[in-house]
């Protein structure tokens, strides 16, 4: 199937999909849902995360207006906000993972210094239209057989519902989205170099961002120029690289505000930032309050 005009394949009216509809527990929004042979299925939201692993087959994902070949090894993210569905299956097993990170608690920060994880939960998904969906992850044959058996010790751990299971699936969803962030790039293609390097390039911020960071040392690591970077940066995470990056510093501010008592001054500077009241600024204008207001609000005891 060729690619078609958006606005003749989107229909007027789109089926919503409700997170009420999946999760049967409110609290632990974590399904499993496996489908041997998937039939094609209409254009559609939802209101949480969607994991989909293709397990064998092949079939046409539609997604941003155009229809795009997928098979077995496949692995791609689908957000709350976006539209997808899918056509001309043929005999296409796929597990798709339903989750809800923040309602979960998972510490995704955790894998903050992995380029994969910023290609699979950030860069790829705001890229897919641009990219025609080039850049997804496909996993190797021995690496899906592996991703395989964590999705059935999950699927188990779901099913059995033994004591300490939600504890446990937890920790088998996380151990999944390690193992597909270390992968990402595991088959390197030449059409995913932009990708892996904007992904580099969140990682070394991630990872660096209490040291001074300058727009040059983000274009070195990224291999481009900077209004390169910047209209990157802007259609991935809204923001120019040095907007993402003091944001990445007042947000590991506030950590540190609400889980310490160290004085602001302390915490500027174990942030990156040369002073206490150019880090007040910066949170007043990124979080809306000043960083002693904050640590009132979210005193605990």
């Amino acid at each position: 199937m060729t690619k078609q005009a958006k606005n003749s394949i989107i229909p007027s009216f789109m089926k919503q999909l409700g997170a009420n509809s999946f999760f049967s527990i409110p609290d632990f929004p974590l399904v499993c849902m496996r489908q041997e042979r998937h039939a094609a299925t209409e254009l559609h939201t939802h209101d949480f995360h969607e994991l989909v692993v293709i397990l064998g087959g092949r079939g046409m994902h539609l997604m941003d207006g155009h229809y795009y070949p997928i098979e077995a090894g496949d692995v791609f993210l689908i957000r709350g906000d976006m539209a997808h569905g899918y056509a001309e299956t043929n005999a296409m097993a796929l597990v798709n993972i339903l989750f809800e990170p923040q309602r979960l608690r998972l510490p995704l920060a955790g894998l903050a210094d992995v380029p994969g994880y910023h290609a699979l939960f950030r860069v790829e998904p705001q890229l897919r239209q641009a990219d025609q969906f080039r850049r997804r992850l496909r996993l190797l044959p021995q690496a899906l057989d592996e991703v395989a058996l964590m999705i059935e010790k999950l699927e188990a751990e779901l099913e059995g519902g033994a004591l300490g299971y939600r504890f446990v699936s937890v920790a088998l969803l996380m151990e999944l989205i390690g193992f597909l962030a270390r992968n990402y790039f595991a088959a390197v293609r030449r059409e995913q170099r932009p990708l892996r390097k904007l992904s580099e390039v969140m990682s070394y911020i991630e990872a660096h961002y209490a040291e001074p960071i300058t727009i040059a040392d983000l274009t070195r690591i990224a291999g481009a120029s900077e209004s390169t970077l910047t209209r990157q940066f802007h259609k991935v995470v809204g923001r120019s690289p040095i907007e993402h990056v003091l944001r990445v510093r007042v947000e590991r501010a506030a950590g540190l505000i609400r889980r310490s008592d160290l004085r602001i001054t302390e915490i500027a500077y174990e942030c990156g930032f040369s002073d206490g009241n150019y880090l007040a600024r910066q949170f007043v204008r990124i979080m809306g309050v000043s960083p002693s207001e904050y640590r009132r609000q979210n005193r605990t005891g």
